[in-house]
């Protein structure tokens, strides 16, 4: 395959590597979210607890009924939080291995054109000699027909 061939491939490389990230980070401001909301509820529950304890039955239940239902919304949360954490990392691994592919192409190529740089080198240094042997031959000739005349 040539080194144009390549390149070609490599910039599809690129541009499946560049998705990945735009995907890593998508999951991880969605992780970044999550974390917030988790963060807010938790502020939310610790006003609740801080909350004096009022002297109405009715309303010790409400505040207690509103208690649990933080709780119970802030270990939902950490859940999701633990779902976007495993998000992030499949992400990051899909990251990982469109950037290692882009990455190894990219020295493939490397390394084809220096093989081709010193092909063309050994090409260009061939066509060199075998003028020079011509010329010295063409040479040669002049002044050997020079001489037996």
């Amino acid at each position: 395959m040539s080194v144009q061939r390549f390149r070609r491939l490599h910039e599809l490389r690129l541009m499946q590597e560049h998705q990945a990230a735009l995907v890593l980070a998508a999951r991880l401001s969605d992780l970044e979210q999550t974390e917030r909301q988790h963060a807010q509820l938790d502020h939310y529950l610790r006003l609740y607890i801080d909350t004096q304890i009022p002297q109405d039955v009715w309303q010790i239940k409400q505040l207690a009924a509103m208690r649990r239902q933080l709780r119970t919304a802030l270990e939902e949360q950490a859940l999701r939080i633990r779902a976007a954490e495993l998000q992030v990392e499949q992400a990051r691994t899909g990251w990982r291995a469109a950037h290692q592919a882009s990455a190894a192409l990219a020295k493939l190529i490397e390394r084809r054109q220096h093989a081709e740089d010193i092909a063309d080198g050994r090409r260009q240094q061939n066509e060199q000699d075998a003028w020079a042997t011509r010329l010295a031959f063409q040479r040669q000739q002049a002044e050997s027909s020079g001489r037996g005349s």
